[in-house]
């Protein structure tokens, strides 16, 4: 128990609950700082925290003046970001408090996709063609330039929102207009009015999941990843470690670290995704924080009993950290998605999951009546399982068969 510790976190959701609940659990006083008293119970932490702030999570200002006119001025012990969006401007306030973060330049650069193809270019690591647009006519010569097929995505989103895969001038046309009217993203943060046309890099998927400790690697694994049919990337199955081309292994985790050098992130969890081209592996992007997508919670932690929510509250309180993680079996997750757009009107199958030997956890969110639809982003997935197996084959294969056991029936 530390209980004098006192750590204050920005916005918990989403993977942030995991923080806000191992640090309850360690004994710390937890202070969360959001932009409703109701996010706690919204989020899904009401019974994790001891203290609220209200704050505007999108201003520097508000976030920081918000702990200076508390009682907690001056002695909080770790200022933590517990959602993406926010991370850039939690690491500035942190800066300003003198408390343990990765610079803000750094995560400002993570957050924000243009500025990281900018850094990648000038420190020469492996990523797509790419340029910055603000209308219709320069995303066209772009295009041209770059040549199809491309992609056009916002550049500072998250979880697939806006992103669109291009084969041509008229697609591009009508995707760029609909990203126009695309004005708010998570937790009302303001999409940006620029743009990326990016190269369409052609390989299987990647993510690499690490912890850095003074700019050196304490862990690594390589995340095997399955994404939709084009011409959406949504993620439906990640499997730990993968089960695919690992013969290609280190030059992955070779180029991502040459990634998160040049974004300047040199301490604590990362998540870097890549695809692994003819011409070898390839940065599409980097962010500072634990992977999403039950990655860290549940897959890392089954795999290699790596609970890398806690080791990053203890970085941050400057508390042991374990250096050595040995696997220990292999986890998947599959996700449901609808394959046509409609009224579900029967789902069968949920019994088959049930009562699987391999299953670990599951939660099927659709039901009778909802309105679903081909999914476009993470937010239009439908349930998923997550599988144990001895080997990567094995977790994988249970995971696709039993969420394939799903069947929708619409109306």
């Amino acid at each position: 128990m530390i209980e004098e510790k006192i750590v204050a976190f920005v916005e918990p959701s989403f993977y942030g609950i995991d923080f806000v609940e191992r640090t309850h659990r360690k004994g710390c006083k937890v202070i969360a700082i959001g932009s409703s008293i109701d996010n706690p119970k919204k989020y899904g932490y009401e019974n994790y925290y001891h203290d609220f702030l209200v704050a505007d999570i999108r201003s520097v200002e508000s976030i920081y003046n918000a702990i200076k006119e508390s009682s907690y001025y001056g002695q909080i012990d770790a200022l933590i970001p517990a959602t993406d969006y926010a991370s850039h401007l939690t690491a500035e306030v942190a800066e300003r408090l003198s408390l343990k973060t990765i610079s803000s330049q750094a995560a400002n650069n993570a957050r924000n996709k243009d500025l990281a193809r900018d850094v990648y270019e000038q420190h020469k690591v492996p990523s797509a063609k790419y340029q910055k647009v603000s209308s219709l006519t320069e995303a066209i010569q772009a295009a041209k330039r770059i040549a199809y097929p491309v992609v056009l995505k916002p550049t500072n989103c998250a979880s697939s929102q806006g992103v669109y895969f291009i084969e041509n001038d008229k697609q591009l046309e009508v995707a760029f207009e609909k990203l126009r009217e695309f004005k708010k993203t998570y937790m009302d943060f303001d999409v940006r009015n620029e743009y990326l046309i990016e190269e369409y890099l052609i390989g299987p998927e990647f993510s690499v999941e690490f912890f850095l400790k003074d700019n050196e690697v304490v862990f690594s694994s390589v995340t095997e990843k399955l994404t939709s049919d084009l011409p959406y990337f949504v993620e439906i199955s990640h499997t730990v470690p993968t089960s695919v081309e690992n013969d290609k292994i280190d030059d992955m985790i070779r180029v991502c670290v040459q990634a998160l050098r040049a974004i300047g992130i040199d301490n604590g969890p990362s998540h870097v995704e890549l695809k692994l081209t003819k011409d070898g592996p390839k940065i599409i992007e980097v962010n500072g924080r634990p992977g999403g997508d039950k990655i860290s919670s549940e897959l890392l932690h089954t795999t290699y009993g790596l609970d890398i929510f806690d080791e990053t509250v203890n970085f941050y309180l400057d508390l042991p950290i374990t250096e050595t993680h040995l696997q220990k079996k292999a986890t998947s997750i599959a996700y449901l998605t609808a394959d046509r757009e409609g009224i579900i009107s029967f789902i069968e199958g949920e019994e088959d999951i049930a009562n699987d030997l391999s299953i670990l956890k599951y939660d099927i969110t659709v039901k009778t009546g909802d309105k679903v639809k081909v999914p476009e982003s993470s937010d239009d997935r439908l349930g998923y399982v997550i599988t144990t197996g001895q080997n990567p084959e094995e977790a994988k294969h249970n995971a696709i068969n039993l969420i394939n056991r799903i069947k929708l029936q619409y109306h």
